[in-house]
Parts: C-alpha cells; sequence; structure tokens
C-alpha cells in the first residue's frame, strides 16, 4: 500500500525534494536546535512530524504557497502507519497541529473533506515559503554568491520505493545528516563527524544516531567501517567509523530489518 500511495504522490510532486542545510543543521552550539531535531523530539509522533513536513517539501510545487490537500489517510498510507483509517490518521493529524503551532504549516480545516495545508518557512518562523532553489538564484543574482539557501536533494524514490515508510524519524535523520556531510557527491568518499561535532552541528543525541546508522545499514543505504585516524602516525593507531552513503539503493524498493512502528 504504501508504495502505491508513493507512486500515486509522486504524479503530484517535484523530481526532487528541496531541503536547506539549515533545516537540519546549525552553524554553532549557541543557535537553537535545528528544526529536524525539533520535530523528531517526541517518540513517535516525532518520526511522522518530520516525515509529513519532508512531503511537504517534495510536493511543494516551484510557485511558493501552493496549498496541499490530501486526506490524513492518504499520509498515513504514505508512511505506512498501522490503521491508516482511523489511527494512523489521527497521527498525521496530530503532527499537522504541531507543524501549525510551531510555525512550519497553516492549516484551514474543511468538515468532511481533506485539511487545506500551506508550507511556511523551513525555519519555523512563520514567514512564507520559497523554494530553495529559487531563493538561492535569487541571492546569487543579488549578492554574487548563494550561501542561505543551500540545499541537498533527496530524489523522488525515497517516497515511490517506500524508504520513507520503512525508516523511523532516527533513520530519516541520519540520512538528511549524511547528505548534508557530503553524501550526495559523486565522489563516493567516505563521511565522518565526531560525536560531539554531530551533537553541535545536528542537535541529535548519540541514541537517536546510532539508531538511524543501524537502521541504514539494514537498509542498505549505508556501509560503515573503520579506518586508522593517521594511518602513518607511530602512535598507538586510532579508529573511527566512516560511513559511505549508497544512493542508487534508493532506485530499489526498499527493505529494513527492525519494524519502527
Amino acid at each position: 500500500m504504501a508504495l502505491k500511495a508513493g507512486e500515486s504522490a509522486a504524479q503530484h510532486a517535484r523530481k526532487t525534494a528541496q531541503v536547506r542545510y539549515r533545516f537540519v543543521e546549525r552553524e554553532t552550539a549557541d543557535e537553537p536546535d535545528p528544526p529536524l531535531a525539533r520535530m523528531l523530539r517526541g517518540g513517535q509522533g516525532g518520526q511522522v512530524r518530520l516525515k509529513l513536513y519532508l512531503t511537504l517539501l517534495w510536493m511543494q510545487p516551484e510557485d511558493q504557497g501552493v496549498p496541499l490537500a490530501f486526506p490524513a489517510r492518504a499520509w498515513a498510507t504514505l508512511f505506512d502507519l498501522r490503521d491508516p483509517d482511523k489511527a494512523g490518521a489521527r497521527r498525521v493529524t496530530e503532527a499537522q497541529a504541531w507543524l501549525e503551532e510551531n510555525g512550519f504549516i497553516t492549516v484551514s480545516s474543511r468538515p468532511g473533506q481533506a485539511n487545506v495545508v500551506t508550507l511556511l518557512d523551513d525555519a519555523g518562523t512563520g514567514a512564507p515559503y520559497v523554494v530553495p532553489g529559487l531563493a538561492a538564484n535569487k541571492e546569487r543574482r543579488d549578492t554574487g554568491r548563494s550561501t542561505t539557501h543551500r540545499y541537498i536533494q533527496i530524489p523522488r524514490t525515497f517516497w515511490t520505493k517506500g524508504h520513507i515508510a520503512v525508516l523511523s524519524g532516527a533513520g530519516v535523520a541520519m540520512f538528511l545528516a549524511l547528505l548534508c556531510e557530503g553524501g550526495a557527491t559523486p565522489t563516493g568518499r567516505p563521511l565522518w563527524f565526531s560525536p560531539s561535532d554531530a551533537e553541535r552541528r545536528f542537535a541529535l543525541k548519540e541514541d537517536v544516531r546510532s539508531k538511524g546508522l543501524r537502521e541504514l545499514a539494514a537498509a542498505g543505504l549505508v556501509a560503515t567501517r573503520r579506518k586508522p585516524v593517521n594511518p602513518s602516525d607511530f602512535d598507538v593507531r586510532r579508529m573511527r567509523n566512516v560511513h559511505e552513503l549508497n544512493l542508487e539503493r534508493l532506485n530499489e524498493r526498499a527493505a529494513v530489518l527492525a519494524s519502527h512502528q
């Protein structure tokens, strides 16, 4: 059902979801926690918020501010929530309420019909939403550079092949973090960040990071191996975990070992 829902949603969506770096990470520990970390808090409710908002980014046309009206049951089916007609739909409605309260969307209720959802700025400021690509082009024309609106892109297969359904919020969060770290580059270079750096940048706890990386490995989306910090050092060899994203795996049907429902 989730795969069918993904194909149906793709008819209304873009080729990729554009996600600003600022949504995923912060530059210094003095800044507020990034929206990703804030959304994720709150157990299973957090993961529905995150998945719903990312999907809204994917489905938002370049003409910003275009309302989206799809039944809660449809979102619940896309995320493979249990009992999508009732309990799953209720979780989606609760996620919409949280996102509205925190300035990420507006919701207009229509009795007997799907809520109308309008996307707002991905920093949670309540300002109108502008697609990052358009904003980056304008910033480049105006200032000659583009840093405020740097963004990563998530292919539509993340939805159409069911990856968003099988990954928990932790798995989705670490997927975004690794993309920001450079996982979308064609070099295939190993990715690494220290626990303290990960906490500073992403504000994600160690247990969330560990769970997310385990899920990504089980899903075939990341390979983790041990690598010497300095192979030529004469001192005691220190090792660290490095991660390599396998983005080609997104083109295949999703699979993960552990249930997250």
